[in-house]
């Protein structure tokens, strides 16, 4: 009986609201939230969880101004917060509850595979996935990448499971580029760090045994950007 009275409170309080203001509310809070996830890979399919209640407003034109989102991952239930005004002047503020799937394809093992393995094309196996996002998930095997741990058949990869493959590794040499606006300088060093392309390695100076850090670029090559000083 209460869930009855309850359920009948929130229908009169709903039927108060002007029907046009909610669904203007309600579409607002839609495109804010597409337009904010745009250019994530996949899709995000989004509806409202229950109508946004206004408050007693005054007379005039009303507008709607988003302010913030309980979080930046719009999957799984979250809300955003408008500010209400009329004929321009504050008049409060409302959140409208949404719930979000994330639709698209990520990549699961069809079989176990030891760390540093390259999985082929036949061992990665593509599904259709909707709901919530695991974290890191990933969408299609990176080239110059491999397993950073041993990983079980059906595991769905995700940024954590991969690492660059090396392509400098302790002792090799390493020819760095030292840049300084348009003067570029080449020195021979010596690797005293392992690391993939992108990665930073430590490098040795064979006449100062100074050691600095610069980013691979190629097998056997590296970059440093050596910012100048102001004048």
């Amino acid at each position: 009986m209460r869930a009855f009275w309850v359920l009948l409170l929130c229908a009169l309080a709903l039927g108060a609201q002007p029907a046009d203001l909610v669904e203007k509310l309600q579409q607002s809070a839609l495109e804010y939230a597409e337009a904010q996830s745009a250019g994530l890979s996949g899709k995000l399919s989004l509806h409202v969880i229950r109508p946004p209640v206004l408050p007693r407003l005054p007379e005039g034109e009303v507008r709607f101004e988003p302010t913030h989102a309980s979080k930046q991952d719009f999957t799984g239930p979250f809300f955003i917060v408008f500010r209400l005004l009329v004929n321009d002047r504050p008049a409060g503020s409302v959140r409208v509850d949404l719930e979000g799937r994330w639709v698209g394809t990520l990549l699961r093992l069809r079989t176990s595979l030891p760390r540093k393995s390259v999985p082929s094309e036949e061992q990665l196996e593509p599904f259709n996935f909707e709901g919530v996002l695991p974290p890191g998930a990933i969408t299609e095997f990176p080239e110059g990448y491999q397993l950073k741990i041993p990983l079980a058949v059906g595991h769905i990869l995700s940024q954590a499971d991969i690492q660059p493959i090396p392509v400098i590794s302790i002792g090799d040499p390493v020819r760095l580029q030292l840049v300084c606006g348009s003067l570029v300088v080449t020195s021979d060093t010596i690797a005293r760090s392992a690391g993939g392309l992108g990665e930073k390695v430590r490098l040795e100076l064979p006449n100062s045994k100074r050691c600095l850090q610069a980013f691979i670029t190629g097998p056997g090559e590296a970059r440093l950007e050596w910012a100048r000083s102001g004048s």
